[in-house]
């Protein structure tokens, strides 16, 4: 019986590849791409040079595009960081919102501190950016300094409400002003975190915070013949 050969196998270079097909990104997802590269090449500058330093030519530089995008974005230098300033506190008050889930009382309360506080003994750029804008609005920026006051004083409504929930359901005693209570606790936390950043080496911000928790047990808790 005759034998039969194997047909012969065809060299694997010969074979044509199939072309890997590139998806096409939509417009909105490429605005949405670019805006995200500057405002993070914004925050990046803000954090190591200031605001007077930072320009829309740096920006576009920074951020690997021209200066003619980040003014076709953004209009000015002031909107550009009108829209950072709102980013960042957008960003932050996503992550509170779900840490806050099911807590109410003194216990949503040091919540708020604690997220507003953590990684203070090493801050990262957007918090560096962040506080070195809100502290040069009232210096050389002015214009930026309503979209800080907006968020003031969302916070302060937020933060009242809390304290408001608290009393209602008679975890904090009745006779604390909301709004005024809100107003100083806003005042303490900022103030321990510019410290912090002012004087790392010497500030302690974990005894701090204890203290600051302390202060307000002892003040807002309802006493056991209230309760």
């Amino acid at each position: 019986m005759a034998s039969t050969s194997p047909a012969p196998v065809e060299p694997l270079e010969s074979v044509p590849a199939t072309p890997i097909k590139r998806v096409r990104r939509t417009q909105a997802e490429r605005v949405a791409e670019s805006d995200r590269r500057l405002l993070e090449a914004a925050t990046r500058l803000i954090a190591t040079r200031g605001y007077t330093h930072t320009t829309l030519e740096a920006t576009g530089v920074e951020a690997g595009y021209s200066r003619g995008l980040v003014q076709h974005r953004f209009g000015t230098k002031d909107r550009l960081l009108e829209e950072l300033i709102k980013h960042i506190a957008s960003a932050h008050r996503e992550r509170l919102l779900v840490r806050l889930q099911g807590l109410s009382g003194l216990e949503a309360i040091f919540c708020e501190i604690d997220c507003y506080l953590e990684g203070m003994d090493n801050p990262s750029e957007t918090s560096r950016a962040f506080f070195v804008l809100m502290l040069e609005s009232i210096g050389p920026a002015p214009h930026i300094r309503p979209t800080f006051a907006a968020i003031s004083a969302r916070w302060h409504r937020a933060i009242a409400r809390q304290i408001e929930a608290g009393q209602r359901a008679g975890r904090i005693r009745p006779e604390i002003h909301p709004a005024n209570e809100a107003q100083l606790l806003i005042a303490t936390v900022r103030g321990l975190r510019t410290q912090s950043m002012l004087h790392p080496m010497t500030s302690n911000i974990a005894v701090a915070i204890q203290a600051l928790k302390d202060s307000l047990t002892a003040r807002w808790l309802p006493s056991e013949a209230s309760r």
